[in-house]
């Protein structure tokens, strides 16, 4: 049996603008740290570098889709005005959830991570909250700096995937404003912190699971993605 394949999104970084002309208007990359995640599983990373539209031919080559962190996406997206979302995008997060979209369609597994847990939300039909400080009274620092995330505890829910794999509480690495506003329909609550900000869903079907939080960053990830790839069936 061969090692599962996580195909693993890229962030979008804007190009200088001088370049545009020559190189285009973006650069794709990612942090070391979901390579050393991946690293500590029994995986084999591919790095999804978007390109047009074929979605489901990219995702026929991986067994699982991470979704990565980054920036806030632009509100319009949810159908809101901006309150609160900062430097927003607009072109990684519609490209991605169309990546999500189709992952779902095939029954692809699904891993979100901070962003790809917001734009699962989204592409579910839940608005995000945009800004935690300013809209959640009496709210952790969800943020911290970014050499420095902050770390803080999460309550997981009994009779989740996450439970199986996490147990009761953990210390999470959060570096986040912005979360998920609700539940999306078909999906149910898996970790909230003490402020009750949704720290983590997962899917009725089991196929997909997201957390607010960089378990990159912590010792979660490798256990949560061995929990994961635990469900599934790799073919030679």
């Amino acid at each position: 049996m061969r090692k599962p394949v996580i195909g693993i999104t890229l962030n979008w970084y804007r190009n200088d603008q001088l370049k545009v002309k020559s190189y285009g208007k973006w650069l794709f990359g990612l942090n070391q740290t979901y390579a050393e995640l991946v690293a500590e599983t029994d995986a084999l990373p591919v790095g999804i570098i978007p390109s047009g539209n074929e979605y489901s031919d990219i995702l026929e080559t991986v067994d699982m889709l991470l979704l990565t962190g980054g920036g806030d996406p632009d509100p319009e997206l949810y159908g809101q005005g901006n309150d609160g979302s900062k430097g927003c995008y607009r072109e990684r997060p519609v490209w991605e959830m169309n990546l999500y979209k189709a992952a779902r369609i095939m029954g692809k597994p699904v891993f979100g991570i901070c962003l790809g847990m917001q734009l699962i939300g989204i592409a579910e039909g839940v608005p995000l909250i945009q800004d935690i400080p300013a809209q959640i009274e009496g709210a952790l620092d969800h943020h911290g700096k970014p050499r420095s995330p902050e770390k803080h505890f999460v309550r997981i829910m009994t009779n989740t995937i996450l439970q199986e794999i996490l147990g009761s509480e953990a210390e999470v690495s959060s570096f986040h404003h912005q979360t998920i506003s609700r539940i999306p329909d078909g999906f149910r609550l898996a970790a909230k912190s003490s402020d009750g900000v949704i720290e983590a869903i997962e899917s009725d079907d089991g196929g997909v699971l997201a957390v607010q939080w960089h378990p990159e960053r912590d010792f979660t990830g490798p256990l949560i993605l061995n929990g994961m790839f635990s469900r599934l069936t790799v073919g030679d």
